[in-house]
Formats: structure tokens, sequence, C-alpha cells
């Protein structure tokens, strides 16, 4: 069965970081200063692949502007709408997190009410 495609804003984030556990670590970091706590599943730090991967949200000139606003930073995180983009002045002045943008995506729609055997 197909999952639906839906709307969403999706925030993005970029930085420098030598893995994804240190991206993810950071941003948890981060977000316990302003006392946020999110679903890492809400979370998609990307590092290789980005087009690729950057695609599976976004249309190809939203990517590209994406990847020229990234400048020299190896890392983009995209935010699905959570605790962590409710607060516009997340991440704030001082992180190494920063804040491209918001953008408009797509997301695969969460399935609801599943049972396992």
């Amino acid at each position: 069965m197909k999952r639906a495609r839906v709307p969403a804003l999706l925030t993005v984030l970029t930085g420098e970081f030598d893995t994804q556990p240190a991206a993810f670590a950071y941003l948890l970091q981060e977000a316990g200063r302003y006392g946020l706590t999110f679903d890492l599943a809400d979370v998609d730090v990307i590092q290789s692949a980005r087009t690729v991967r950057l695609a599976h949200y976004f249309r190809p000139a939203i990517v590209a502007r994406i990847e020229a606003l990234m400048g020299v930073a190896d890392t983009v995180i995209v935010v699905r709408p959570s605790a962590l983009t409710t607060r516009r002045d997340f991440p704030g002045s001082g992180s190494d997190l920063r804040l491209l943008g918001r953008f408009a995506g797509q997301i695969i729609e969460a399935e609801q009410d599943l049972t396992w055997p």
C-alpha cells in the first residue's frame, strides 16, 4: 500500500558535523537550551547524497536553493512541523546550527492505527 504524500512547511537547518549522530546530539543539546523536546523521527540529518535525499521533500528549484544557501556546510537538517519549529528564534545566535529557512515541501503521511503481529 502506497502511503500518501501531504504538503508541509519544513524547516531547514545547516551546519558542519563529522557524523550524523554528532548532528543529532548537537540538535538535542540546542533544543534543551530552549526547553524543547522533540521526536527524532521528525528530523532528517542529511550528509551524503544530499540532492537525492532533499528531492524526497522538495521540488528541484527548492533543492537547488537549499544547496546554494548551505555554503561550505556539510550537513543539512530537515525538520517536520514539531516543537522545534514552533520557536521562531531557534536556533539562536552562537549556535553551530544555522536556519536556512522554511520551505514548502511534502512528507509521507504517517500510518495510523497499525497493529503488529
